[in-house]
């Protein structure tokens, strides 16, 4: 099988060259913070990015694109696998220490935003926290979307490179160009992020602390508690700042572009966002009730407010506590992990199996159970008014088939760690999630009491959940490297 190596490697190049570029942002602040160490490490790794990006990119600038699918998957894998080993090179090149396995994992983590760790943060350098906050918000949405934004020549091709790494079931456009759809979502997100900033500022949490948190939360990767900044000052407020932009970065963000337009009825009436928040609400609810029956909390309002933040970090998968969550009841325990595998929406930065499938799965059970007593019924799966192909439904029933089999498989190969059955079946379903942290011993993402191996497989769990499994997956199929039968 041939590929377009020109195309592959312009891609890669400029995804490294912003990289590169970013990375200068935490090389300042290493220099202004006297970090010796990590400031060589960030500016031997961004000088490199950047230089190695500039020369490949120009060397092909002029070539016209055109790539296949199973290109594309190839792209968008090549892709993260790059960003994620160099993210990498400046916590192993800092100087403190750190054993590869560790640096491989706390990049892996950051750029799928999945917010656990296997260095303890108060033991990172500030540059290296302000790093990983970064590679968060890089991570949210994709760093496919963001070159095709700076790049419209990509064009329909860069489409195809988008959806194979963005979340959720299909890829939707904002506007007739895709290069304009990308530009769109980037200023969307970056206001968002602006807003929560903002608002945090007067939360009590220093500079700092309020820019790595409003970059981990509203990429939903969790938060970023350096010198216990943030649990000091988890306030009620913050709290709800926190909640409020972990849903607002887990929504489908053709919400917000049909909230810009003006199309308001349409937008409220989206199915998907009315079940999540639906989700949410339910959610809340039950666990408030269960907390103040079972005498955890004694207080309506105390309780209440924890549940919905607490249901907003597991439902959008943010990932972080508001509280000892392994102490709550078992029935507490089991809402947050529903919600947790259903997820955010789909064009969103939040993880796990997304509610528009959740949505279809439910609708194929009633269709099942119609067709018993209609068999000869055609009854086409309905979304919004809207028949569902049945190609769609298929893909949607295989990726669920597909995750389940991944999952269980995962609680094979992590009970080899020979930890206990809570925290082997939770690691796995944090890590593929991108929620990064659940119940048992890796309570708050503690993953630094895994062997090496623990480690590395549940960052490939990561990133293989972040890129929807086919990205991933395909790679090592058969079919994907024979010629024969890639024919698109």
């Amino acid at each position: 099988m041939t590929y377009n190596h020109r195309v592959i490697l312009k891609t890669i190049a400029v995804v490294i060259l912003f990289e590169g570029l970013f990375m200068l942002i935490p090389l300042v602040f290493a220099v202004i913070q006297g970090e010796s160490g990590p400031a060589s490490a960030l500016a031997l790794t961004s000088a490199s990015c950047i230089i190695l990006g500039l020369t490949v990119y120009k060397k092909l600038k002029y070539y016209t694109l055109k790539i296949k699918v199973r290109e594309s998957y190839f792209i968008a894998f090549n892709c993260w696998i790059a960003v994620c080993l160099i993210g990498t090179l400046p916590f192993a090149l800092s100087g403190c220490g750190y054993s590869y396995a560790d640096c491989l994992f706390e990049s892996i983590s950051g750029w799928t935003t999945t917010g656990a760790w296997a260095i303890n943060i108060n033991e990172l350098p500030r540059s290296l926290i302000l790093w990983k906050g970064i590679s968060n918000w890089l991570g949210g949405l994709g760093l496919l979307l963001l070159t095709t934004s700076f790049f419209p020549v990509l064009g329909v091709q860069g489409q195809k490179m988008v959806a194979a790494e963005l979340p959720g079931p299909e890829l939707e456009k904002m506007s007739a160009r895709f290069s304009d759809t990308a530009k769109l979502t980037y200023v969307i997100y970056i206001a968002l992020t602006v807003a929560e900033f903002l608002l945090l500022l007067p939360s009590g949490l220093d500079f700092f602390t309020a820019a790595a948190n409003t970059m981990s939360t509203i990429s939903t990767a969790g938060l970023l508690d350096y010198q216990s900044q943030v649990s000091e000052n988890l306030t009620p407020y913050v709290k709800v700042i926190f909640s409020v932009f972990s849903v607002a970065g887990s929504l489908n963000f053709m919400v917000y572009f049909l909230l810009c337009t003006g199309k308001w009825k349409t937008a409220l009436k989206n199915i998907e966002l009315r079940t999540f928040l639906l989700l949410l609400f339910c959610g809340s609810l039950l666990i408030t009730a269960v907390l103040l029956i079972s005498g955890t909390y004694d207080s309506f309002g105390s309780a209440l407010l924890d549940s919905v933040t607490q249901a907003v970090a597991f439902g959008a998968t943010s990932g972080f506590e508001v509280g000892d969550i392994n102490a709550w009841p078992t029935a507490c325990k089991m809402v947050l992990l529903i919600l947790l595998l259903i997820g955010g929406c789909a064009n969103s930065t939040s993880g796990s199996i997304k509610v528009i499938r959740f949505i279809v799965f439910l609708k194929l059970i009633a269709r099942g159970l119609y067709k018993r007593i209609h068999p000869r019924a055609v009854r086409p799966v309905m979304i919004q008014g809207r028949p569902i192909s049945a190609a769609g439904v298929s893909s949607i029933t295989v990726f669920l088939m597909l995750y389940f089999a991944i999952l269980i498989f995962s609680f094979i190969v992590l009970s080899l760690e020979n930890q206990d059955m809570e925290t082997t079946l939770c690691t796995a379903v944090a890590a593929i999630t991108n929620n990064g942290t659940c119940f048992g011993e890796i309570i708050g993402g503690n993953f630094s009491i895994f062997s090496p191996f623990g480690k590395l497989y549940s960052a490939l769990l990561m990133l293989t959940g972040r890129l929807e499994l086919y990205a991933v997956l395909v790679i090592f199929s058969h079919s994907f490297w024979n010629a024969d039968r890639a024919r698109s």
